[in-house]
């Protein structure tokens, strides 16, 4: 089973928009999004702002951002 990201950001006032699709392999949807976030951002050598983050049609930006900042602390 495959999910659908879409991730809008903003890099240096320009909006950036990614999409692919992305097996589970027995991982959350949010987890996958959440990996590809940071390949997202440390594929630039600048900082990255994430606007919207969408997993099948569902609105998970609030989660990922949460995900992120658990993973620092």
């Amino acid at each position: 089973m495959n999910v659908l990201i879409q991730i809008s950001y903003t890099t240096n006032d320009n909006s950036v928009f990614q999409k692919g699709s992305f097996p589970l392999k027995g991982r959350k949807p949010e987890r996958v999004a959440l990996e590809f976030w940071k390949w997202i951002k440390s594929d630039h050598p600048f900082d990255c702002k994430i606007e919207k983050i969408m997993c099948d049609g569902d609105d998970v930006t609030q989660l990922i951002k949460d995900l992120e900042k658990a993973a620092y602390e």
